[in-house]
C-alpha cells in the first residue's frame, strides 16, 4: 500500500471532519481569490470609467476667472465636456503651441453655446457643441446609437442626443432648424448619440466652423480637448500647458481615478482582513484535524514503525495528508472566489458610479444608457496563486502534528489504547 492510498483512506475515514476542515480553508482562499481577481482590474476599470465620462485626458479652458465651482460638479454629473454658465473663449492659435509640448498625442477644439430647436410648435433649448469631426473622433468617447457622426467641416449636418431625438420624434435624414439669436439655420439630421445618463443627452453636435459663423466667434473656442501619448503623464503635461500659456487653466479628469481607486482599496482592505482571518482559522482547523488524527492513530503509527517504516516516512505521511486537505480547500476556494468576485464587483461599480461620478446605481430608476461594467479578471495566475496558498496552509498546519508523529517511539505507540 503506497503513501497516497493510505492518506486517502485516512481522509475518507472521517468524512464530516474532513469536509468541515476543507470548508474552513476554502472560505479564506475564496475571499483572497476574489480580491486578487478584482484588484487585477480595479484601477484599469476606474480609468475606463473616467474615459467614458470625459473621453479626454486634459481639458483646456480660459482661466481668467475661477471655473472650479462649475467644472467639478459638472464633471461628476457625467458630462463629457465642460460647459460654464458664462462663456470664456480661447484663441485657436494656441493649438499650434500646445502641439509643441512633448507627450501630446492629439487635440480637438470645441465651441459651446446655447440655442434652440423648434419643431411643430415645440421649442427645445439645447447645448450646442461645435467640433472638428476628424479630430473629435480621436479624443471623444461619444457613442453613436443610430446613424453616423458628422462627415466633415463645412457640412450642415447635426447629431442629436437620444433625449432630444425621442422628444422630437423625427427620423434620421430629416431637416432640423437650429435657432440662435436672429439666425435660423437648417441642418440635416444624420445621427443619434447616447450618453452616460439622460441629462447629458440634451445636446447637439455641429461642425465647429459653422458654429463659429453662427455665433460670430471666428477662431474662438471654449475648450480644447487633449489626449496624451501616456495618460499617466496627463498631470505633468497639464502643468506644462499652464506654464506655456498664461491665462489658460486645465482640468484633468483622470485625477478622479485616485478617488475611485481609494474607494476600491478601502473595500479591498476590508475583505482582505476578513480573508486573512478566515485563512488563519483554516490553518488552525487543519492543525486541529491533524493533531486529532495523530492522537487517534498513535497505535497505527507504532505498527508502521514496528514493521520498518522510518520516522521520515511517518512525517511525510501526515504532511501529505494536511497538504491534500489544503489543496482541496484551495480548489473549492477558487470556485467560491469566482462566485464572490461577481457579487463584490457590482458593489465596487456602484461605489464608483454613485459616490464619485453621480451616475445612477443598478437599482436606480434614473435613466441611463448602461451601467459601467466592473467584471473581475479571472486569470490562470490568480487560480495558481490560490491553489499554492491552499498548499501552504496545509503544509504550515501539518508541521506540528507531523512532528509529533515523527517523535513517537514505536514501543510507546504500541502501548497506546
Amino acid at each position: 500500500m503506497n503513501m497516497f492510498t493510505i492518506v486517502l483512506r485516512n481522509i475518507t475515514k472521517r468524512k464530516l471532519r474532513a469536509i468541515l476542515t476543507v470548508l474552513g480553508v476554502a472560505v479564506g482562499i475564496g475571499l483572497m481569490f476574489s480580491l486578487l481577481s478584482i484588484s487585477a482590474t480595479g484601477t484599469q476599470r476606474s480609468l475606463e470609467l473616467i474615459r467614458r465620462i470625459s473621453g479626454v485626458d486634459i481639458v483646456v479652458y480660459n482661466g481668467t476667472r475661477s471655473f472650479l465651482s462649475n467644472v467639478i460638479p459638472r464633471a461628476q454629473q457625467g458630462l463629457r465636456l465642460l460647459q460654464p454658465s458664462v462663456q470664456q473663449y480661447i484663441d485657436m492659435q494656441v493649438l499650434d503651441q500646445i502641439y509643441t509640448i512633448p507627450g501630446v498625442y492629439t487635440l480637438s477644439p470645441v465651441l459651446t453655446f446655447r440655442a434652440s430647436i423648434t419643431l411643430a410648435g415645440n421649442t427645445i433649448n439645447v447645448g450646442v457643441y461645435g467640433v472638428d469631426p476628424s479630430s473629435y473622433s480621436e479624443v471623444s468617447s461619444l457613442e453613436i446609437d443610430e446613424g453616423r457622426f458628422l462627415s466633415g467641416l463645412g457640412v450642415y449636418e447635426i447629431v442629436l442626443g437620444r433625449a432630444i431625438a425621442d422628444e422630437l420624434g423625427i427620423p434620421i435624414g430629416s431637416n432640423v432648424v437650429l435657432e440662435y439669436g436672429n439666425n435660423s439655420i437648417t441642418f440635416t439630421f444624420v445621427g443619434i448619440y447616447r450618453a452616460i445618463n439622460r441629462f447629458a443627452e440634451n445636446s447637439v453636435y455641429i461642425p465647429i466652423d459653422i458654429a463659429q459663423n453662427i455665433t460670430g466667434l471666428n477662431n474662438k473656442v471654449t475648450q480644447i480637448l487633449i489626449k496624451c501619448v501616456d495618460p499617466s503623464q496627463a498631470q505633468n503635461i497639464a502643468h506644462q500647458i499652464t506654464t506655456l500659456l498664461p491665462g489658460v487653466a486645465v482640468f484633468v479628469p483622470t485625477i478622479s481615478v485616485q478617488s475611485a481607486t481609494q474607494a476600491i482599496n478601502t473595500i479591498t482592505y476590508f475583505f482582505t482582513t476578513i480573508g486573512l482571518v478566515a485563512i488563519t482559522a483554516g490553518v488552525f482547523g487543519v492543525m486541529n484535524t491533524m493533531t486529532m488524527a495523530v492522537a487517534e492513530r498513535t497505535r497505527e503509527i507504532g505498527i508502521f514503525k514496528a514493521v520498518g517504516a522510518s520516522n521520515t516516512f511517518v512525517l511525510k505521511l501526515f504532511l501529505l495528508e494536511s497538504t491534500i486537505l489544503g489543496l482541496i480547500g484551495g480548489g473549492i476556494g477558487v470556485f467560491i472566489g469566482i462566485i464572490l468576485s461577481y457579487i463584490i464587483a457590482p458593489m465596487l461599480a456602484q461605489v464608483g458610479t454613485q459616490r464619485f461620478f453621480g451616475l445612477p446605481g443598478r437599482g436606480s430608476n434614473q435613466p441611463s444608457i448602461q451601467q459601467i461594467q466592473f467584471n473581475p479578471s479571472i486569470t490562470p495566475l490568480g487560480i495558481a496563486i490560490s491553489l499554492v496558498l491552499g498548499i501552504i496552509v496545509g503544509v504550515i498546519a501539518g508541521i506540528y502534528p507531523a512532528y509529533r508523529a515523527y517523535r513517537l517511539k514505536p514501543v510507546e505507540a504500541l502501548r497506546h489504547v
